[in-house]
């Protein structure tokens, strides 16, 4: 599947776990070549040390919100 599929499937309220925080705005992206790598990448996000790299990578941009 397409990375811009994929984004039109949340933002149509086609996948579950976003389908009720309805709009979304896509603010960062990362490409990997293997699906295996995108799951590990996708799991490391969520932990807590995943959500403080993000945060400081997005501090500018999200100051501005």
């Amino acid at each position: 599947m397409t990375e811009r599929i994929c984004v039109a499937k949340h933002c149509n309220g086609q996948v579950k776990s976003t389908k009720a925080r309805r709009p979304l705005r896509l603010i960062y992206y990362e490409a990997c070549l293997e699906k295996g790598d995108a799951i590990k990448r996708e799991k490391y996000l969520k932990t807590g040390m995943g959500k403080r790299y993000l945060r400081n990578r997005l501090m500018g941009y999200l100051g501005k919100l």
